[in-house]
């Protein structure tokens, strides 16, 4: 199930937080927004952004929320969907998705 990139494998994650962030910075200018703007937008704090930017430790939430603002959350909830390759791998992603709904149920 490994559709990415090659240069993705190739990179450490300290590296790949810091890319992220970097593409991050060039979203946010392709729309003419501060950091101000993009953390007023997305609901996150300015230090939040910053850290982002800079590939540092943000929480998941944040992320999110910073890429729904800049108009890139479904493609990342798109890229967060599996695709199975075989068709083990197709047989536990459908278990795992019945025993989620089965719990989901449970809760209700």
């Amino acid at each position: 199930m490994n559709s990415l990139h090659p240069i993705f494998e190739l990179m450490d994650l300290p590296d790949l937080a810091e890319d992220i962030g970097r593409n991050i910075r060039l979203l946010r200018a392709a729309k003419a927004w501060r950091q101000e703007d993009l953390s007023r937008a997305s609901g996150a704090s300015l230090q939040a952004i910053k850290n982002l930017e800079g590939g540092g430790n943000v929480e998941l939430i944040t992320f999110l929320r910073v890429t729904k603002a800049l108009g890139i959350g479904r493609a990342m909830w798109e890229a967060c969907k599996p695709v199975p390759e075989t068709l083990d791998e197709l047989e536990r992603v459908e278990h795992a998705r019945s025993e989620s709904a089965r719990v989901r149920r449970r809760r209700g």
